[in-house]
């Protein structure tokens, strides 16, 4: 792996984010609300490890309880 494939590219950072690879300020809000680090270069654009984001643990979701009976209210009679 060469120093080219440390970072991702700007495309792959438009796809992490959903953001145009070139509206910087708004990926790195994006990446900080993600929880991705980040450090912006000298022009602003959002450098990403490769290895951050491919070893981060995935956050799934968590399975339902059941449904909140208690929020159910009945009025008596």
């Amino acid at each position: 792996m060469g120093a080219a494939d440390t970072w991702l590219t700007p495309d792959e950072v438009g796809v992490l984010t959903g953001l145009k690879p070139n509206s910087y300020k708004a990926q790195c809000r994006r990446l900080g609300q993600m929880g991705i680090p980040f450090k912006p270069n000298a022009i602003g654009r959002p450098l990403i490890e490769r290895g951050v984001v491919l070893l981060q643990p995935r956050k799934t979701a968590k399975p339902a309880k059941g449904p909140n009976w208690g929020a159910i209210k009945v009025k008596a009679a």
